[in-house]
């Protein structure tokens, strides 16, 4: 069946698939006058509005950008609302939640920018000045290092609540703080550096988590409408969404991934984490599992920042492929024994308190999502030194100057990776290259249109493939100079001669880039995951 036959019948195949998740969320205790929190989505708000009200929804938030809204719905008449022609997806609003974690400290120094060498940029005054990164979490503390850059400038741009509606910024939960500290945070450790990637970049803060660390994809979806709104009104440049919510669909049918993929499009760069459920294979969670988005998985610097060689990847870390077939994790950024700001008194803080450095507002923290705030820190000063670039260059940059965890010892030419491609995708951050270096041209998600995907005309799939007969899982059609697939089959994996060409005094990696791309697959099912579980997303679209 040909792509453009088969997407004459995505329409019943969505539908269908939809109410077997939607009757599959609803708890076996509920009546049948109960009510769930759904998002519809349509031709139009305006005619999505008129429909759901006629079935007797209640619409809690208008959620312009995706074409729906959030409204209280009786399951019962989800499949009538389903057969409206006007309705194309109806979507539990689904749980988004913090993605960090807690454990006990061993040293109180930030050491991030030097396991980045982020140190190495503001020693050559780039601190992301003038560079505006929008944080969506729980909130921010009135701290002065996070309110004020290193010249004792106010900062914060705005800050709106889509939690509570508060006017003035507040963290009641603490991972927002923990966030923006390892991004912006201007105060001086004792090793000379910075405490934050980006002292001097502007913050627009967006609060969509509550207390407890937890809140909605409406929140979300919110939010990132509010940041595209306000874009070129506070120069907004890097979207960080360190938080998470399980894989209920593909990457294109879920509506906050929907929403990130128009961040993209208007020339924001969204970064995102992979999640804390590793190391297993499958893993990556929402909204990491959007191939346009930069996701950023967690390695640790073994408690020396400036020793690279000890570092390896953190266990917690979540690893492709993702359920479409794509190479995930982007990158990996320092993610464990993470020292930054929280506020005393706020949920975290109250739970674990033995995570404070005694004597400071530092907490220890560890997560994909404090290495992703890491590279948006990177994203900033990427930014400040060159303002022109694409979130498509920015992401071919940071990928193309990452450094991978190979062998030591061994001719670099003849290296084999110490992790999978799936657990540490194009390799560690690498700061001063992604910032500095000369003669990186190119673009990454080449091969995909991501107007013609938000629009629905075509969606894609990665280049992963799982061998049944070896048990593992491969990159299909690239191999290396044994024949070998580029693999992941349980522990290290295979990623050799061809691919594994590292070139250059920068240490980059530039072979290969066809699977970096993003896939230029018609999505036909991805890696055959959606057959098995809900029992569905199989055959039909391919």
């Amino acid at each position: 069946m040909s792509a453009q036959t088969s997407f004459k019948f995505k329409k019943i195949f969505l539908l269908t698939a939809l109410v077997l998740i939607i009757f599959s969320t609803i708890p076996a205790s509920a009546g049948t006058n109960a009510t769930h929190s759904y998002i519809v989505q349509g031709d139009d708000l305006a005619t999505v509005s008129k429909l759901v009200e006629a079935h007797g929804g209640q619409i809690s938030v208008k959620l312009d950008l995706i074409n729906g809204v959030a409204a209280d719905i009786n399951p019962q008449a989800i499949a009538e609302l389903l057969a409206e022609e006007a309705i194309t997806s109806v979507f539990p609003n689904g749980n988004i939640e913090a993605s960090s974690f807690t454990n006990k400290f061993n040293t109180v120094d930030t050491d991030y920018p030097e396991a980045t060498g982020a140190n190495y940029v503001a020693e050559h005054n780039i601190t992301g000045q003038g560079v505006t990164v929008a944080i969506l979490d729980s909130g921010l503390a009135n701290y002065n290092s996070l309110m004020k850059n290193t010249d004792n400038q106010h900062r914060i741009l705005d800050w709106v609540d889509f939690v509570d509606g508060k006017n003035n910024p507040t963290d009641p939960n603490g991972h927002g703080t923990h966030i923006t500290g390892i991004i912006v945070n201007s105060e001086m450790g004792s090793d000379g550096s910075y405490n934050g990637i980006a002292p001097d970049a502007n913050l627009v803060i967006v609060r969509v988590l509550d207390s407890n660390g937890h809140g909605t994809y409406s929140d979300a979806i919110q939010g990132l409408a509010w940041v595209i709104e306000h874009k070129e009104e506070y120069n907004i440049k890097v979207v960080n969404l360190s938080l998470t919510a399980e894989v209920q669909s593909p990457y294109w049918a879920d509506p906050l991934n929907q929403a990130v993929m128009q961040a993209w499009a208007e020339g924001i760069t969204v970064i995102t984490c992979t999640g804390n459920t590793g190391p297993d294979p499958l893993t990556i969670s929402v909204p990491g599992n959007n191939p346009y988005a930069i996701t950023v998985g967690a390695f640790t610097d073994a408690y020396t920042p400036l020793n690279w060689e000890d570092d390896y990847l953190a266990s917690f870390s979540s690893a492709g492929p993702t359920l479409d077939a794509f190479v995930k994790p982007d990158l990996v950024a320092p993610g464990a024994h993470m020292i930054s700001t929280m506020p005393n008194g706020s949920q975290i803080s109250k739970d674990h308190t033995a995570n404070w450095i005694q004597g400071s507002r530092y907490y220890e923290m560890a997560g994909t999502s404090q290495a992703a705030a890491t590279v948006s820190g990177i994203a900033a000063l990427m930014y400040q030194q060159n303002p022109d670039l694409s979130p498509d260059e920015v992401k071919h940059r940071l990928m193309i100057t990452s450094m991978p965890f190979i062998e030591g010892d061994v001719p670099v030419e003849e290296a084999q990776a110490l992790f999978s491609v799936f657990q540490q995708g194009a390799g560690r951050v690498n700061a001063p290259d992604a910032v500095f270096a000369e003669g990186i041209n190119g673009t990454a998600n080449q091969g995909m249109d991501i107007m013609a995907d938000i629009n629905g005309d075509v969606h894609y799939q990665g280049y992963a493939i799982y061998d049944e007969e070896q048990d593992i899982y491969a990159i299909q059609g690239l191999e290396d100079s044994n024949n070998d697939y580029v693999t992941w089959g349980g522990g290290l994996g295979i990623w050799s001669g061809g691919l594994g060409i590292w070139s250059g005094g920068l240490g980059i990696w530039s072979g290969g880039l066809g699977i970096w791309s993003g896939g230029l697959g018609i999505w036909s099912g991805g890696l055959g995951i959606w057959s098995g579980g809900l029992g569905i997303w199989s055959g039909g679209l391919g």
